[in-house]
């Protein structure tokens, strides 16, 4: 039986690459946080005092007693490092913004400014802080655009390329960025050439078993013959996959058995 080639298979088979093509490299494990006795988006330190988390700040520091913190971007506190946006209702970041192509957490990804990060790091870090990482992005938003800081001397420091080493020892060939669970900060990983792409990229056949296609803003590869064997069709495996541009317009794996017709084994 063979694969029907058609827009929605074609989507199919990408929606299943992360089963073969990507997967998650490491997982940074953020310290447990324990909050303070009244408030929000607030902890204690080591010393048993209640300080608030990373990124917000004391809502009414006249008053002590009040624990509550609040988005250091509300307000437009942080309107000088958010390329003069500094607005939580702009959507930079949104899953529920861009071109509405169910890409998460961005738009087309074609550089033309419309992809952008979600929550960035204040300017500066305290000295408990040291080591630590920020990643910009929620899972709801997926790994897309999304920005990794660690924090150094007092202050976050962007270092995305630790992202794609990290995701390289793990035996990957580059990291599609990282989300934050709220517990870990985990980068999640891909194959391919990693370059930058556009979700209305064609998808094209790199060779006679790998197919090409733009996931997260970055250009992947998969085996057809692991797709094929692995993920299937509508739950049905196969013995024999390969990546098939006869229909220019329709790129995608086929799939078969021997005896189906066309099948090469």
């Amino acid at each position: 039986m063979s694969l029907n080639r058609t827009l929605q298979s074609l989507k199919f088979a990408a929606l299943f690459g992360g089963l073969i093509g990507l997967g998650f490299g490491c997982v940074i494990n953020l310290e447990p946080l324990e909050p303070c006795d009244s408030g929000s988006n607030n902890k204690l330190d080591s010393n048993g005092e209640c300080e608030c988390r990373i990124g917000y700040e004391w809502c009414d520091p006249a008053d002590e007693s009040n624990l509550n913190c609040c988005d250091t971007d509300i307000g437009g506190t942080s309107g000088d490092g958010d390329s003069g946006d500094g607005d939580p209702e702009t959507g930079d970041g949104d899953p529920e913004t861009g071109d509405g192509d169910g890409d998460p957490g961005d738009g087309d990804g074609d550089g033309d400014g419309d992809c952008a990060p979600g929550e960035l790091p204040p300017e500066s870090c305290n000295v408990e802080e040291e080591g630590f990482y920020w990643c910009t992005n929620s899972e709801a938003m997926g790994p897309g655009c999304s920005e990794f800081y660690i924090c150094e001397n007092g202050a976050w420091t962007q270092n995305d390329a630790f992202m794609d080493e990290s995701c390289g020892f793990d035996g990957f060939d580059f990291a599609y960025g990282c989300v934050d669970d709220g517990a870990s900060v985990i980068f999640e990983c891909g194959d391919g050439s990693g370059a930058a792409c556009s979700d209305s990229d064609p998808a094209y056949c790199v060779n006679d078993d790998e197919i090409g296609y733009c996931l997260w803003n970055k250009e992947t590869w998969d085996s057809c013959q692991l797709f094929c064997e692995e993920v299937g069709i509508r739950g049905q495996t196969y013995e024999y996959g390969e990546c098939d541009a006869s229909v220019p317009d329709d790129v995608a794996c086929f799939c078969c058995d021997t005896g189906d017709p066309g099948c090469p084994l």
